[in-house]
């Protein structure tokens, strides 16, 4: 069983490192000291792309309960927009700041980072500045943005980056998304609903934390299975808010005792995929 685990990690880290993109074809790490070897052979530019799979669907989940709360609008689509390019962007920019803060100085790999960051600022700039213009309270609401990402920068700098602060900082954060959405689309404060929506994506993703990390990197310790199995369990009682509840959140406690540590990387992942799609469903049903 250990063996299985560690072969686990050992997928899940390769399979990570083989769909990040890479910001200049044929551009090569360094082994150690993290900087590009100066032997580029390619300088073709394309957009990269964050490795962290999960967070796709902390971002993706909301908007569609965004829609399902505030209904189809241009302005949601512009928020859409903004609110997923804004991921990539922070990512890279995060990761910049992070390696000059450790090192001292913009080193070829903060610098690289850097790069990789440009791009998806600029796409995300475009959106974002559409939306300040119609509702320009946004602005109060991009400082606390801001601020929270400089919570997860400060987190990563003290080797918090997979920690469960972090990672909770993000479950907030997409949870958010929902009543923001209504928000910007009606110019109004968010009804029950919306919060109702928020509080199912806050409860689903933080059990999905707990469920992948027993599963992935925390293998070898049971306490993360205990309390991802427990956790997941007592999240069924939101069915008391809505019996609907019980589709998604009884399946994310079948799939906590059902899903053992040594899973491969791809089939967790198609696992949340089908919990994910129950948690729209069964949310869109309470909200009929």
């Amino acid at each position: 069983m250990a063996d299985s685990r560690k072969a686990a990690r050992s997928e899940w880290d390769a399979w990570a490192r083989r769909r990040c993109s890479v910001a200049f074809a044929d551009q090569r790490t360094a082994p150690g000291d993290g900087h590009m070897s100066t032997s580029t052979t390619s300088r073709t530019a394309r957009l990269a792309i964050p490795n962290q799979h999960g967070a796709w669907a902390f971002l993706l989940v909301p908007l569609i309960l965004g829609f399902m709360v505030a209904g189809w609008s241009w302005l949601g689509l512009v928020f859409s927009a903004a609110w997923v390019l804004a991921y990539p962007a922070s990512y890279y920019l995060g990761r910049a700041v992070v390696i000059r803060w450790r090192r001292g100085t913009w080193s070829r790999l903060a610098r690289r980072e850097l790069g990789y960051a440009r791009p998806w600022i600029v796409l995300a700039a475009i959106p974002s500045l559409v939306l300040v213009v119609m509702r320009p309270w946004l602005l109060a609401v991009g400082v606390a943005l801001i601020v929270l990402w400089g919570v997860s920068v400060w987190l990563s700098r003290i080797g918090q980056e997979r920690g469960a602060s972090n990672d909770l900082l993000l479950v907030t954060q997409a949870a958010l998304a929902v009543p923001l959405f209504y928000g910007i689309v009606h110019d109004a404060w968010p009804p029950s609903d919306a919060w109702l929506a928020a509080f199912v994506c806050l409860v689903f993703f933080t059990g999905s934390v707990l469920h992948v990390k027993s599963l992935i990197r925390e293998a070898d310790n049971p306490r993360w299975a205990l309390a991802s199995r427990v956790y997941n369990t007592a999240s069924m009682g939101t069915a008391f808010v809505s019996p609907w509840l019980l589709l998604p959140f009884g399946a994310a406690a079948i799939r906590a005792f059902l899903v053992p540590s040594g899973t491969r990387p791809a089939v967790v992942g198609a696992v949340e995929i089908v919990v994910s799609t129950l948690v729209v469903i069964g949310t869109g049903m309470a909200l009929s």
